[in-house]
């Protein structure tokens, strides 16, 4: 006849203070005896079959009544079995075997909690072997719990338990299901949490509000983010508690995979809801996808929110592309108060961060404040060139009465009197403007006094400038005196200059002067545009000008494919 444990309770250590000691003075073969009744016993429990020897993990306190949570950011990595040596019982902690049947289905419940699959294996050994407990559903439900542990649970595993508990007619309760859905928030099978689901509402077993987060939780392991959107509104309908860390799980994931707009519907959402607040860490990210993809509203939330109070720090990066997204829309608060961020940082701007602070203004219609960029842009020593103003040409030439290129040029001799230096591209963008508009009367008095706003003159590009209104306007005699305006000025013409002088002859039927031009430009080493040679070719075939063919020759060999239509022409008439 075995004889009764001994349970070793708090009255037990009062009444025999000294029985630990004693306990080590056990015969071997008493010990040995023991653990042979153990091993004889082997229970139809086939979910635990082969698992090792009952241990102790010293680090647990029995008392604690603290449950464990399940992380959501992983779900814990745990160690494996637990060794051999571990048995030795602690001073301070007791023995597993030496803990009442009670003590240790609470125990193995909250192992299973902590998703310690191989702390509930050794809890199970002990409940089986030595107290000959039978298979029951709390034994099932910590296992099922259990396999949150990322290493040893897979949603296999769990059906797999499901159907032995189906087959050793052991019913699935309340806490299993939960068990399970938490499970499945780790390791995802849609079918077989609809599965449960349907079981829990056939059986009305309610779902509580881990229960709910947990549903969600798959759904976005699933990433099917529609169906957890749907969940966590519908959950807050019912007001069930929607987790912080559940809300901070769907952010990071819609923000992972491009859904800035969900993302930002989510955070409102949730500061509506009162749901905590964001880590700076999600925030800065935040920061990072919206301006990314130039969405405003996400932007500006954050900006005024966070950035401007002091709470995060945005990256260089983002800055610029906020100041950019600030541009197209027009918005030069948050503009310039990106441009005091950098300029806090101490960081050397460029034209490009510049280009995104002038665009704001110009959105703004604020002409005179992105004329002022461009003068500071200029005056930093950066390098001002007419691809660097496309926004302000382009703000001119879509006025309603047109009036805008003069407009800005007065603006331009209002900060030169103010002892601004005007770079000669601000200037050259206002009579391109003029030009574009067919307005070269403008365009002529513009230059006239240019030399009163900047001081090194015009430039190269300004003649070119004047000489394309020229030809549009049939000017030739504007344009030769244009020519010699650039000789007493000392300016060298390069191969627009050339090639725009040529094509105002031929607007005009002066085909000598325009071979003239030609001969000059080439004599340079300069090429035509593809456009002008057809011209100055078909002018030439039809005037019967014995020069065309070298220039045909000319114009194969700078790389140019002739229309076939053009050759023969060519042909027909000088051979």
């Amino acid at each position: 006849m075995l004889a009764r444990p001994i349970v070793q309770d708090g009255l037990w250590r009062c009444l025999c203070p000294i029985f630990p000691s004693a306990q080590k003075v056990f015969s071997k073969a008493t010990i040995r005896d023991r653990r042979l009744r153990a091993a004889s016993f082997k229970p139809q429990f086939r979910a635990f079959n082969g698992a090792p020897e009952p241990s102790i993990d010293p680090s647990i306190d029995p008392s604690s009544s603290k449950t464990p949570y399940l992380s959501p950011a992983g779900f814990g990595v745990h160690g494996r079995h637990l060794p051999r040596d571990s048995l030795t019982p602690s001073s301070q902690t007791p023995a597993l075997h030496l803990l009442s049947t009670a003590d240790l289905y609470e125990r193995l419940r909250k192992e299973g909690a902590a998703g310690k699959y191989d702390h509930v294996q050794n809890l199970l050994q002990i409940l089986v072997k030595d107290r000959r407990e039978k298979p029951n559903a709390q034994m099932y439900a910590a296992v099922l719990h259990s396999f949150c542990d990322s290493h040893h649970g897979t949603a296999g595993k769990v059906r797999k338990v499901l159907d032995e508990m189906k087959e050793m007619g052991i019913e699935l309760d309340g806490r299993g299901c939960h068990c399970v859905l938490e499970a499945l928030a780790v390791h995802p099978d849609y079918l077989l949490r609809a599965e449960v689901l349907e079981y829990m509402r056939e059986r009305w077993y309610n779902l509580t509000d881990r229960g709910h987060n947990m549903v969600v939780a798959g759904y976005l392991r699933e990433r099917n983010f529609e169906q957890a959107l749907e969940k966590i509104a519908d959950m807050i309908s019912k007001r069930v508690v929607v987790e912080p860390w559940l809300w901070d799980k769907t952010m990071w994931l819609l923000l992972d995979y491009g859904e800035i707009e969900e993302a930002y519907q989510t955070l409102l959402t949730r500061q509506s809801y009162g749901a905590g607040k964001l880590s700076n860490a999600l925030w800065s990210y935040f920061m990072d996808c919206a301006a990314s993809v130039h969405n405003y509203d996400a932007v500006n939330t954050i900006w005024q929110s966070q950035v401007i109070p002091g709470y995060v720090k945005i990256g260089t990066a983002a800055c610029l592309n906020i100041l950019t997204l600030a541009g197209r829309k027009g918005d030069v608060k948050l503009a310039t108060d990106v441009f005091r961020v950098l300029s806090d940082r101490d960081n050397l701007f460029d034209v490009h961060t510049y280009e995104g602070l002038m665009e704001a203004y110009l959105t703004a219609s604020d002409l005179s404040s992105a004329l002022s960029v461009v003068i500071i842009m200029h005056e930093s020593g950066l390098k001002v060139t007419s691809d660097n103003l496309s926004p302000i040409y382009f703000f001119m030439t879509m006025g309603p009465d047109y009036t805008r290129p003069m407009e800005a040029f007065k603006l331009l001799q209002m900060f030169e009197s103010q002892g601004r230096k005007i770079p000669v591209a601000a200037v050259n963008s206002c009579l391109q403007a003029s030009v574009h508009l067919e307005n070269l009367e403008e365009a002529i008095e513009i230059y006239k006094v240019l030399h009163t706003v900047v001081k090194t003159g015009p430039n190269t590009a300004t003649f070119n400038i004047l000489l394309q209104g020229c030809h549009k306007a049939g000017r030739k005699e504007l344009a030769m005196f244009l020519a010699s305006e650039m000789t007493q000025l000392g300016l060298q013409p390069d191969k627009l200059t050339y090639d725009r002088l040529a094509i105002t002859c031929m607007y005009v039927g002066d085909l000598q002067d325009a071979m003239l031009y030609y001969e000059e430009m080439t004599s340079q080493n300069f090429v035509m545009r593809r456009g002008t040679f057809d011209f100055l070719i078909r002018m030439g075939v039809k005037e019967g000008d014995s020069r065309t063919p070298a220039v045909l020759r000319h114009m194969i060999e700078a790389g140019f494919t002739p229309h076939p239509e053009l050759v023969n022409s060519v042909k027909e008439r000088f051979e």
